[in-house]
């Protein structure tokens, strides 16, 4: 365009709220070769603004303030002083491509979209040719409505006039209902939805439906308005075969992957994709979403069976970023897929000994006196075995899974953690972190057997002068303090005693193992017994005040629903039947027959 005059700050701001006196009266060449750096003119300034900046004073009340507030004004006048003198303004295109409608839309400036439309019927008769202009990445005003926030009365407005804007798809493939639906503008959704939109507006890039792009989304009411109208999306997948369910599990959106099986989505539970086999199931065990797993098991039971190209199951999953999961043995469902081999024989079982979670277990065997391997390992059944190196294969092989190009989270500092133990693949770096467990271990046990031993000479209430017996001696709470006090104080000092017991021993030695895994039971019932020690104990000294003593025990109580919230969760529970387990069963005896 020759003779381009740039904008001075002066007429920028002139035509960024509305100064018909200071634009006209210092500028008297054409607006239309009036520009700011990105060519915008003087009117797509104003429509992206939406008007001047004004304060406002208003009372709520005839006993209070004023408040003041800060709204647009827009100047009708202003505009169509703009038009009459540069009609061509109307369509002008900015570096971008973009023309008025579209920065008026993207901004939400409802007044001036509705005043533009009006304006081009007046102008050329023909509302078409400007509602579907698009810029140079074939955005129309209905895209540019949706792509950054949700301007609902712009959207309204635009497919009033024109409800084939709808199917519109700008160079990423994309439509404004996809947008929305990605976005989460539940409402903008809603209401393109509703003018019977054609099916090529429910497809987005890679196959990806509308349904996709709430998934990914995250927004629940987004997914709830297209399940009401588009149910039979649930289970459609995209070019790779991934459902909606599948995108849901993966961002670990839990409310969506409910609401998905709850509408007709049962079905998609026992859909895999094309190139690994992968389910719904399997994405929620990567990502070690133990609520997920047990949401999708309650709905779908019978989708536990399903393997992967490779035959591995979820367990085997979910043995890769948990630990050993409870859940795992309380459903009969599961307890069937515990033991199958995948194609390399591998089992959930192997994966939770010979996997990343594995130290804890180490140096315990895996294979019974009947497997056919037992030759093959027998040197090395304690510690890491060829399994360990077949399992770190499958890891690195589904290290790169994503879904719509977002990796599983989670997952890669898991295969780290695999590959750095592979790297040393001797069993001292596990040995090492046992004994920072340990370590701490046992400074809990010190710290419990400390306490409990001052409290059982500085008891509640005192003593008496003349004789030095306990004052509230036959008070019941008391008692009921004095014996947990004490049972806390000999199960820590039990697990320190321990402690110095194993401190002496190697660590691939039966008797290591024995007296390791007899001290976690012992100091966490230390710290139940300490915790019932404190709320009898306040309780004792607090009778007389009844409403007081029940709130303060109520509090120390707390202690005990948060290790159980702990233990619903799967993690202790496991803990503690495991070394429960290991303790008595023929561990046990051999080494105590060795010791005698």
């Amino acid at each position: 365009m020759d003779n381009i005059s740039y904008m001075d700050g002066e007429l920028f701001k002139a035509a960024k709220d509305g100064d018909m006196e200071v634009l006209f009266n210092k500028y008297k060449g054409g607006l239309d070769r009036l520009l700011d750096g990105q060519q915008n003119t003087a009117l797509h300034v104003y429509s992206t603004s939406g008007g001047r900046q004004v304060i406002k004073k208003e009372c709520r009340s005839l006993f209070s303030s004023y408040t003041t507030r800060s709204e647009k004004e827009v100047s009708i006048n202003y505009l169509e002083q703009l038009l009459d003198r540069c009609p061509s303004l109307l369509l002008q295109g900015n570096a971008r491509g973009e023309i008025p409608l579209h920065l008026a839309a993207r901004h939400g400036n409802s007044e001036i979209v509705e005043f533009l439309i009006k304006r081009s019927k007046e102008q050329y008769g023909d509302l078409e040719q400007m509602l579907r202009m698009t810029d140079k990445d074939q955005n129309t005003a209905l895209h540019k409505a949706v792509q950054y926030f949700d301007n609902l009365q712009v959207v309204r407005l635009l497919l009033k006039e024109d409800p084939t804007l709808s199917n519109s798809v700008n160079t990423s493939g994309v439509t404004p209902l996809y947008l929305a639906a990605r976005r989460g503008f539940f409402r903008s959704v809603a209401e393109i939805l509703d003018a019977n939109c054609k099916p090529m507006a429910l497809v987005g890039p890679h196959g990806r439906t509308i349904l996709h792009a709430a998934a990914l989304g995250g927004s629940e009411q987004t997914v709830k308005i297209i399940l009401e109208r588009k149910k039979h999306l649930t289970k459609e997948g995209d070019e790779d075969g991934w459902t909606p369910l599948h995108y849901a599990a993966h961002r670990g959106h839990y409310l969506l992957v409910e609401a998905l099986l709850e509408n007709d989505g049962s079905a998609a539970a026992y859909l895999t994709d094309k190139e690994r086999g992968i389910s719904p199931l399997h994405l929620a065990a990567l990502q070690g979403d133990i609520d997920m797993m047990r949401c999708i098991i309650s709905h779908c039971p019978g989708c536990v069976g399903i393997v992967d190209k490779r035959g591995w199951n979820f367990l085997h999953f979910a043995n890769v970023t948990l630990h050993p999961p409870y859940f795992a043995y309380d459903n009969r469902f599961i307890l069937n897929v515990n033991d199958d081999k995948d194609v390399n024989g591998i089992t959930p079982f192997h994966v939770a000994r010979y996997g990343p979670h594995s130290s804890k277990y180490s140096s315990r065997p895996v294979w019974d006196e009947n497997s056919s391997q037992v030759a093959e390992n027998k040197v090395i059944i304690y510690g890491f075995s060829i399994l360990c190196k077949k399992i770190e294969e499958v890891l690195k092989e589904i290290s790169n899974i994503e879904v719509a190009g977002i990796p599983v989270r989670g997952f890669s500092n898991t295969l780290a953690a695999t590959t750095k133990g592979k790297n040393n693949h001797s069993t001292d770096s596990y040995n090492e972190r046992e004994e920072k467990i340990r370590q701490t271990h046992l400074l809990v046990a010190t710290l419990v057997a400390t306490v409990t031993f001052t409290a059982a000479f500085t008891v509640p209430g005192g003593y008496k002068s003349d004789k030095g017996t306990a004052i509230l001696s036959r008070n019941t709470a008391f008692n009921v303090f004095v014996i947990s006090n004490s049972l806390a104080f000999v199960s820590s000092l039990s697990a320190v005693y321990t402690h110095i017991l194993i401190s002496g021993e190697k660590h691939s030695t039966k008797c290591y193992r024995l007296f390791y895994h007899m001290v976690d039971p012992l100091t966490g019932f230390g710290m139940m017994a300490m915790a019932m020690a404190f709320s009898t104990g306040l309780y004792a000294v607090l009778e007389t005040s009844l409403g007081l003593a029940i709130a303060a025990c109520s509090i120390g109580n707390l202690f005990f629903l948060i290790i159980s919230y702990a233990y619903y969760k799967g993690y202790g529970v496991y803990l503690v039947y495991e070394n429960l387990k290991w303790l008595f069963t023929d561990n046990f005896l051999s080494v105590w027959k060795s010791s005698i």
